[in-house]
């Protein structure tokens, strides 16, 4: 063991390729520190805090460490704790019990192996509204998050696990600026793609097998200028090129602004259960938006949504096997309750589907467009066994009717409504 107590030990030891660093105490006017590969670095007292420069990045990784018990400080622009993307194989990195002012971000595309295992890390506050490389996908790019995990590889031959649990981020006071919870392969959009049809990113790159994503309380607000109409961010965002066995939202993921999703699937998902409110404030920010494939969805609290074109729920590209919700409520103008565009197996929802407003603008693969807020929009494209709605489908505003069926009410087998079906 090598115990730091200042800016000069710290180095020593780094240079000195010491096998396991203690940090004693607060250490600051720090420059961007690089680990070598094997290196173990932990706090051991409550004051343990590492402080960067103005200007520069925090902490970068290359393989094979453990992180734990440390508060690192930067920019909220700058990287506190990132990866120095120079190995190929990142071995085992475990980074735990870890805060930061500044982006946690773990983006590789060198890399063809690693095993992350993080827990118990909250951003503090975090800008990654400048960050490159964001992925691109159905008319729009995605900011990049406060919390980031990302197998930017091309080569789909780099295949990376990792295992989350309750990361965190941002506040009421302070949102997490970009996106919050981040986690995204290396997929792309084909070259021969025709971009007049907002194509999905289907050429496979890097991936991420994602044990198992638990989060906690997230507050994120992408600062996506009203009216940008190819920009979006998310609360916690599952990208294309990661397959989730399961993600758990033990926390609120809340968003405040323009097209910023709560929760948003790009990826394929076994099983998604979110426990805790999931609260959109700004226009455009879908509650629930689905681009992926997803076995299971259970959203055990309810989704409300405040901003003018702000949906509900959205089945808008793959595919849905089971849904369960509490109860959906949106306040806006052209903000639909659900709508269903693509197959489905089984939607249930306990209480009900209720929209408020009338005619506004909303979102849509890249298009802004106007809307009716209709508590149920089937188009064409849907195709279910069974949506069952225990308590009402309703539309408050007079002059917007309930549903809206482009396609017709026979795409599902059956639609129940407070315990009636409907035609």
């Amino acid at each position: 063991m090598t115990l730091v107590k200042d800016a000069a030990s710290l180095q020593r030891a780094i240079h000195q390729n010491a096998a396991r660093i203690e940090v004693q105490s607060q250490i600051t006017d720090l420059s961007s520190l690089k680990l070598p590969a094997g290196t173990h670095l932990r706090g051991v007292s409550t004051s343990a805090e590492l402080h960067f420069k103005e200007g520069q990045p925090g902490l970068m990784l290359s393989a094979d460490h453990q992180i734990a018990d440390l508060r690192l400080v930067a920019d909220e622009t700058q990287v506190a704790l990132g990866l120095s993307d120079d190995e190929e194989d990142l071995g085992t990195l475990t980074i735990s019990n870890v805060r930061t002012v500044g982006r946690v971000h773990l983006e590789g595309s060198l890399a063809r192996r690693g095993d992350l295992k993080l827990e118990n890390i909250h951003v503090e506050r975090a800008d990654a509204r400048l960050a490159a490389h964001r992925p691109g996908g159905f008319g729009v790019e995605v900011l990049l998050g406060g919390l980031t995990v990302y197998n930017y590889s091309k080569d789909k031959a780099s295949r990376w696990t990792l295992e989350a649990l309750n990361l965190s981020g941002g506040s009421r006071k302070h949102p997490l600026r970009g996106s919050g919870v981040f986690i995204f392969g290396g997929w792309f959009i084909p070259v021969d793609a025709d971009l007049s049809r907002a194509p999905a990113p289907t050429q496979e790159g890097g991936t991420i097998e994602l044990k198992l994503l638990k989060t906690g309380e997230v507050h994120a607000d992408g600062g996506i200028p009203k009216g940008t109409s190819n920009l979006i961010a998310g609360g916690v965002f599952v990208g294309s090129g990661v397959h989730a066995q399961s993600v758990v939202n033990e926390g609120p993921t809340t968003t405040y602004g323009p097209n910023d999703m709560v929760l948003d699937n790009w990826g394929r998902i076994d099983s998604w259960v979110a426990r805790a409110a999931v609260t959109s404030h700004g226009s455009s920010g879908i509650g629930f938006v689905n681009f992926g494939d997803i076995h299971t969805l259970r959203i055990q609290a309810q989704i409300e949504t405040h901003g003018i074109g702000a949906r509900g729920f959205n089945l808008y590209d793959g595919s849905l096997g089971e849904a369960e919700f509490q109860s959906i409520l949106t306040y806006g103008d052209g903000a639909i309750g659900v709508q269903l565009s693509k197959p489905f197996g089984t939607i249930t929802v306990e209480q009900d589907i209720r929209t408020k407003g009338g005619e506004g603008d909303s979102l849509v693969r890249g298009k802004v467009v106007h809307l009716k807020a209709h508590a149920l929009s089937l188009k064409p494209g849907a195709k279910g066994n069974e949506l069952r709605v225990k308590g009402q489908i309703i539309a408050e505003n007079s002059a917007v009717p309930d549903y809206d069926f482009v396609a017709p009410a026979s795409v599902i087998d059956r639609i129940e409504v407070g315990g009636k079906p409907i035609a």
